[in-house]
Parts: structure tokens; sequence; C-alpha cells
């Protein structure tokens, strides 16, 4: 009977350690907006180039924020360790990521409520500074004209297009 629990309990943490292990492949595989398999490769190269080009638009700014704010980040690689999503409400989220964008000297498409600077420094700050430069190499700045997460994810599609433009040649 004892070696039946004994086995019982290293099955149960296996499944467990795979288990999480899966769960934060797929939190990484998230950020990726274009899956290779779901999308002809014809229409895929349209659709790399147009979001290429949404890349650099306050809107798609927003809504990276937002989407950060409320699932994290998983795979930019700072010694802070991954941001956790989900430490304010929903619609929180907006008020915030509209400050974000007006630290880093663009212009949000819409006010935010005074409160968002309050909620930015209370649930934001203690990481990325007050005044949004993070702590370097520990979090990332948020002052920058083109956050980090949107480089990569700018590098990335540029890497496909030209590889996809390369096999159509």
């Amino acid at each position: 009977m004892y070696k039946i629990i004994i086995f019982l309990t290293i099955l149960i943490i296996i499944y467990g350690l795979y288990n999480s292990q899966n769960k934060n492949n797929q939190k990484i595989t998230k950020n990726i907006a274009i899956h290779h398999t779901e999308i002809p490769k014809n229409n895929r190269l349209n659709i790399l180039k147009h979001e290429l080009k949404e890349l650099n638009k306050v809107s798609y700014l927003k809504a990276y924020i937002i989407d950060v704010i409320n699932k994290g980040s998983y795979d930019l690689g700072f010694k802070g360790g991954v941001m956790e999503g989900g430490f304010v409400a929903p619609e929180d989220a907006s008020k915030i990521a509209c400050f974000v964008i007006e630290m880093s000297g663009k212009s949000c498409q819409t006010s935010y409520p005074k409160d968002a600077q309050m909620f930015y420094t209370s649930v934001c700050g203690g990481c990325h500074g007050d005044d949004g430069k993070g702590i370097k190499g520990t979090y990332p700045d948020l002052t920058k004209k083109k956050l980090l997460g949107i480089h990569k994810k700018e590098t990335y599609l540029k890497t496909e297009i030209f590889k996809m433009q390369k096999i159509n040649n």
C-alpha cells in the first residue's frame, strides 16, 4: 500500500510539472498574433504586412498595453521575471494604458481620468517607477518611443515577411 501511495504522489507531481510547463508555453505563444498553420501563405503575407503597418499606430499600442495589463507578459526576459496580468479591473486597464501612452510622448485618442495616474503609481509604479523609466535591466522602460514588446513584434514580423518574400521569389 505504501508503494502505491508513493507512486501516485510521484505521478501527480510529474503531471503537475508537465501541466505548468504546458501552460507557460501557451502564455508565451499568446503574444504572437499570427500562427503559421492557420493562414494560407499568400494571405498570411498580406496579414503580416498589414499588422506591421498597424504597429506604429496609437490604437495598436493602446490595445497592446491593455492586453499586457490584463493577460500579462511572459516573453520579454527581464530579470524581474514575468509580469502577471489581472492586477487591475479590465475597465481600469484602459485608463492606465492612456497614461502610459502619454508618458511616452504620444497622445491617447481618448482622455483618461485623473485617477489613471493613481492607478499607474499604485499598481505599476513599484516596478516601472513613478516616471515609467523602469529599473534598467530588471523592469522595462515604458517611456520609450517603441515599447520592447512592440519592438520584438516588429522584428518578428519583418523577419517573417522577409522569409515569405524570399520563398515567393
